[in-house]
């Protein structure tokens, strides 16, 4: 059997033919325990465990044999990640001692992001000072350390090395090379914090995956022994560990498929080294370059075509030429002028897709991309399109927890419903999650409301929610509200006296949210982009909370002093332990906890939704609609890294030669290539329509322009404008 290498743009049935080949390997009599299937997120497995899924309806109904029966064991269907926690987890008896764990005879206790940049934060924290000069928050301070470990290990480069790597990017003043090594040095400090209470978040996980089972002859033996037939989907997106991991298989697998779509390698700040895959396509058998017929000399125009055009524009900078295609539109103003303010080109925007979806287009087949995504664009699309009877469905995977507003309300609840804290609220907080909790509560009667309850607890802030019998406020509010007002007042009340405020926060906050948010006239009866948020929160604490008690690891109360800036009471020393749910609160509170590491896709977007997501969101969350709109195309976000000066992509890569210098031509070389598989990527995943806007000013004010915006003047389009869309 051969070990085939697929690659091809996406939306060229690549993905396809792997669940073929898997019905294939099943059909024929291959135990489905014996195939490895790798893919870079859930959603993408997904597919493959809903094709074996069908596969076992097949056999119920007509009992053929060779097809897999209810019982019969499943393909082993992984995340790339996924994959190395539970080989890790296997064979953790193994490698721990060689690892250097204190206590190897102990189980592993596996972080999530939140909870290792909770820790790393305790760490990182007494360093503070040495990173003053860089002006940036706290938080993005942890997030870099944390990126600059997980490089560490997928590419496979020691930590005693990092400082010098970052260093081999930066021409400044010595005092940024002073904040490398203060980097490097709460790096391995954080690893040996992890070693001795036996944590292992991602990064430690990789590298244990690296160096303690790739090199194992009992581990090269188990595969050989284990996995026969081997898929992998999108292995550009996967860092080099991953390939490594692929070549060893494809030296005992008896067959193979590997995709890889082009363009590809999006996840670059995740670890995905496009480059080094091609080991992994020498180690095949055959190589298939899989044909586009959306590019075929006789086929219809498409946003394919462009998209090509447009990449080959800029990676040969000083090219120009035409491109005559119906399947884009620069959107430009009533009098055919361009754009000059950026909400005129917003109002363009949401009026263009208007009227696609008044010609009959289904809302959810309309994505907005732009290079970042701001609460301003949210809004200002949000009100403009609700005059076509449209909603909005916003993906910010990147936006921490507490900037929710309804976070932000179920931890003030949360603060009420435990005073044993001494956390009060100010009536104005108390004001804000009202209006949030209670359906069609305006701020102005839920101030009101607020106030009485300031006045009814006698002090400035409200320590726990009081019963409020003032005829003349409910008369004033609305008689309506204050059967809400006594429901939330009640449970709260009753919870304390029961003490289910002694539970832990997550089961109070699931609890609360299904006795009280979910009935009428509260905000989870009919929001589901609520409910999703809630059980968000919901499932964040009580991975937090599984984490210290598994570890068995009591958080440390902060000083007076940085409370006090959280705008939280007064608590005790340092030295003192405190409540799991209040570290939680604190930590939140802080930003600390991050709302997601690796992107993935969201629940599907309601058919009365407009999708609205940057544009590497759309990219890794493998997203497709009928028609897009770019949005800000003279930006220079499309290209520019944001500022990370503690990490770098590139200088810490498999493929950076030690000792060499990043210069600025590398950097403008790397946003060219980065942006060309960009704004290919998006193009293959569209299939009628682009829609390009942009605005002289953008929302600052200040004029941009980006190497997109030059790239598209180089590539003169000759356009068609929709009849239906005028």
């Amino acid at each position: 059997m051969s070990k085939r290498y697929l690659v091809g743009h996406p939306g060229t049935g690549k993905t396809t033919r792997l669940t073929d080949r898997l019905t294939e390997l099943v059909s024929s009599g291959v135990r489905p325990d014996r195939i490895l299937i790798l893919v870079p997120q859930e959603s993408h497995a997904q597919r493959f465990q809903a094709a074996f899924e069908r596969m076992r309806e097949m056999a119920r109904a007509s009992a053929r044999p060779g097809l897999p029966r209810e019982r019969a064991a499943a393909p082993e269907i992984h995340t790339f990640f996924g994959l190395t926690q539970r080989h890790v987890g296997l064979f953790f008896p193994l490698i721990a001692s060689r690892a250097g764990f204190s206590d190897a005879r102990r189980e592993p206790v596996w972080m999530n992001v939140e909870a290792a940049q909770y820790f790393l934060d305790r760490i990182a924290a007494p360093h503070a000072g040495h990173f003053e000069d860089l002006r940036m928050p706290h938080t993005r301070l942890l997030v870099q350390i944390l990126d600059d470990l997980n490089r560490a290990a997928t590419t496979g480069f020691a930590l005693e090395e990092l400082a010098d790597r970052l260093a081999s990017a930066w021409h400044g003043a010595e005092s940024r090379r002073h904040a490398y090594r203060r980097v490097q040095e709460i790096a391995l400090a954080f690893r040996r914090f992890c070693l001795q209470h036996t944590l292992v978040d991602f990064s430690l996980g990789v590298e244990l995956f690296r160096m303690h089972l790739l090199t194992a002859g009992f581990y090269r033996a188990y595969l050989a022994a284990r996995y026969r037939h081997v898929l992998a989907d999108n292995v550009e997106e996967a860092a080099p560990v991953i390939h490594d991991l692929l070549c060893l298989l494809l030296e005992t697998c008896e067959s193979a498929v590997i995709v890889e779509d082009d363009p590809g390698g999006f996840r670059v700040k995740l670890g995905a080294e496009p480059g080094s895959v091609r080991a992994v396509r020498e180690a095949c058998d055959a190589v298939e370059h899989v044909a586009d017929a959306r590019l075929q000399a006789d086929a219809p125009d498409s946003p394919s075509r462009f998209g090509q055009a447009l990449m080959q524009t800029i990676v040969a900078r000083e090219r120009r030429a035409s491109l005559r295609s119906s399947a884009v539109e620069v959107l430009r103003s009533a009098d055919g002028s361009p754009m000059r303010y950026w909400a005129t080109m917003v109002q363009a925007a949401a009026e263009r897709a208007g009227m696609l979806i008044r010609s009959g287009v289904q809302a959810n087949q309309i994505a907005i991309v732009a290079p970042v995504v701001e609460d301003v664009l949210r809004f200002e699309l949000e009100e403009r399109l609700k005059a076509h009877g449209a909603g909005v469905h916003a993906v910010r995977p990147s936006r921490p927890l507490h900037d929710q507003p309804l976070v932000r309300a179920l931890v003030t609840f949360a603060r009420l419903g435990h005073p044993r804290w001494g956390q009060p609220v100010a009536a104005q907080e108390l004001a804000r999650a009202l209006t949030l909790a209670i359906s069609d509560l305006d701020v102005v009667r839920a101030q009101i409301i607020a106030d009485a309850a300031r006045r009814s607890a006698g002090s400035a802030d409200i320590a726990t929610l009081p019963l409020l019998d003032d005829a003349a406020l409910w008369s004033r509010v609305g008689p309506q509200f204050r059967e809400r007002y006594v429901a939330l007042q009640e449970w709260l009340w009753q919870a304390a006296e029961c003490g289910a405020q002694d539970a832990p926060l997550d089961v109070f906050w699931q609890t609360f949210a299904a006795e009280v948010l979910t009935r009428p006239g509260f905000v989870l009866n009919q929001d589901s982009d609520s409910a999703l948020m809630c059980n968000k929160l919901i499932a964040s604490a009580r991975a937090f909370r599984e984490v210290l008690g598994q570890a068995n690891l009591l958080p440390a109360a902060l000083p007076t002093a940085e409370v006090a800036v959280l705008g939280l009471g007064p608590k005790p020393d340092a030295a003192e332990t405190i409540d799991i749910g209040l570290a939680y609160i604190i930590a939140l509170t802080q930003n600390v906890l991050a709302a997601e590491y690796v992107p993935e896709r969201s629940p599907e977007v309601l058919p009365d939704q407009v999708l609205l997501v940057p544009a590497y969101t759309y990219l890794t969350g493998d997203y497709r609609s009928r028609y897009q709109f770019w949005l800000d195309v003279n930006a220079t976000s499309w290209h520019e890294r944001f500022y990370q000066p503690l990490t770098h992509p590139y200088v810490l890569s498999r493929g950076w030669r030690p000792g060499a210098r990043w210069t600025d031509d590398d950097e403008q070389r790397a946003g060219r290539e980065l942006l060309a598989r960009m704004v290919g990527g998006l193009a293959f995943r569209c299939s009628d329509r682009v829609y390009l806007a942009a605005s002289e000013l953008n929302v600052a004010g200040q004029e941009e322009t980006g190497m997109l915006a030059q790239a598209l003047q180089r590539l003169e389009i000759i356009g068609e404008r929709m009849e239906d869309a005028r």
